[in-house]
């Protein structure tokens, strides 16, 4: 395992994946071989676009097009490929787009997208692409990846902040309109939680390799319910368990809770609270989940 003067850092071998080529890793997924890959070239990248219009609902104007995504390594960051055996060959079946770049002088990955399909979420391939990416952005010594996510997603929850140690201190609205993704979101508006995964951490090294810090159920009954007017170091927020059904059944439901967290959220981060974790089904109204919020007055330290 390579070495800086602070720490150890972490390879894909390391987080379980075994390498079969250039820039290619396979690795079993709660049992079902999974290969992994850095895709490159144009006729690689076609099938991100079907992910996009499948998973997330887009439509052609929102559409990234792999004629756009092959200029994403000239940036420094990635365009990875998850893919299983069908019945009728190969496919890929996942996929995950980090842009590189610099913020305030420090590089860092700006992981636009991550798409799963529905048949195979139960695979944990969400939380592989990420774990790669993190793995192959500091071999290049890139410590910072960001990303954004909807506030009333629970799944997305529990993967960005259980799984993978990411915080957020940073709300915004309706951040791609209306009527992106209307097949997805119902047509509310696009509001974002931006992530910030500091990869270069004990903490999130921790995390990955063997799940250290995770979020203890057992404290969703000792800890308060976050107001504006709350004087604890940490406390919960709660979020629908399934946001989706709620859309589905009922939309007014789904917008209120969409304005109800936009104001908790938004009031909670300019307090200097953060989130810092997640516990399912834990929250104190029916079908909800929660957040963790935390007070916090300075940042972890990052690997240079």
């Amino acid at each position: 395992m390579p070495t800086t003067d602070a720490f150890p850092l972490y390879t894909p071998s390391d987080l379980g994946f075994t390498r079969a080529g250039v820039a290619e890793w396979t690795r079993l997924c709660r049992g079902a071989p999974v290969r992994f890959a850095v895709l490159t070239t144009l006729e690689s990248m076609l099938p991100c676009e079907r992910l996009q219009y499948d998973v997330f609902g887009v439509t052609e104007a929102d559409l990234i097009p792999a004629s756009e995504l092959v200029v994403v390594p000239e940036t420094g960051g990635d365009v990875f490929g998850a893919f299983v055996e069908t019945g009728e060959g190969e496919r890929m079946v996942a996929t995950l787009i980090g842009w590189g770049g610099f913020h305030d002088g420090r590089g860092r990955i700006v992981s636009d997208f991550l798409a799963v399909e529905r048949p195979y979420r139960n695979l944990g391939l969400g939380a592989d692409l990420k774990r790669l990416q993190a793995a192959v952005a500091l071999a290049r010594g890139i410590g910072e990846i960001v990303w954004t996510v909807d506030p009333l997603r629970a799944p997305n929850a529990r993967l960005n902040f259980e799984k993978l140690g990411a915080t957020c201190r940073e709300y915004e609205r309706n951040r791609y309109g209306s009527e992106f993704g209307a097949g997805l979101y119902g047509g509310m508006p696009t509001d974002r939680l931006h992530m910030h995964w500091d990869t270069g951490t004990m903490r999130v090294r921790d995390r990955l390799l063997s799940g250290a810090g995770m979020t203890d159920p057992a404290l969703a009954a000792e800890l308060p319910v976050w107001t504006p007017a709350l004087d604890a170091p940490r406390a919960l927020l709660d979020l629908p368990s399934d946001v989706d059904a709620m859309i589905a059944s009922d939309m007014n439901a789904a917008i209120a809770w969409r304005m109800s967290m936009r104001e908790s959220l938004e009031t909670a981060f300019s307090s200097g609270w953060v989130i810092t974790g997640f516990i399912p089904d834990a929250g104190r109204q029916p079908d909800t989940s929660a957040y963790l919020l935390e007070r916090r007055g300075t940042k972890e330290p990052h690997r240079s």
